[in-house]
């Protein structure tokens, strides 16, 4: 288990670092100026999917919560927007306006962690052996 969360944990961050720098390279291409800083946004974005994965694949291996796995993951995606906004209160509230390129900016990220936590979740309930009940 902990070979399964060290090689889940280098995987994140690995793609992390290169999506981050990608989406630099094309952001100084066009310019645009967002007031939260976009590398906030992928710490912020690293931490909390590690964190869940991690927290999913240790859950998954105790009885109590294997079968409430699903239901937890959509509460940390609450959690998830909470904290964000929590983070992130002064520059998203208090910027006059974004403009497109710079709601894409952050929505590039967060959709891209997303898609990650879905996958591994989905792994998770799909590896989970059959109830009894459910043969």
């Amino acid at each position: 288990m902990i070979k399964r969360i060290s090689l889940k944990i280098i995987f994140f961050v690995l793609v992390s670092l290169v999506v981050y720098f990608l989406h630099t390279i094309g952001l100084s291409n066009l310019a645009s100026h967002s007031p939260i800083s976009l590398i906030q946004v992928y710490i912020f974005n690293t931490v909390f999917t590690v964190f869940l994965c991690v927290t999913a694949i240790v859950l998954s291996k105790t009885e109590k919560y294997a079968d409430q796995i699903g239901f937890l993951y959509l509460g940390s995606v609450v959690l998830k927007v909470i904290f964000f906004f929590l983070l992130f209160y002064k520059p998203i509230f208090k910027s006059d306006d974004f403009t497109n390129i710079e709601i894409f900016n952050l929505l590039i990220p967060i959709i891209l962690f997303l898609i990650f936590e879905v996958v591994v979740i989905s792994k998770i309930l799909n590896n989970k052996p059959a109830l009894k009940n459910d043969k």
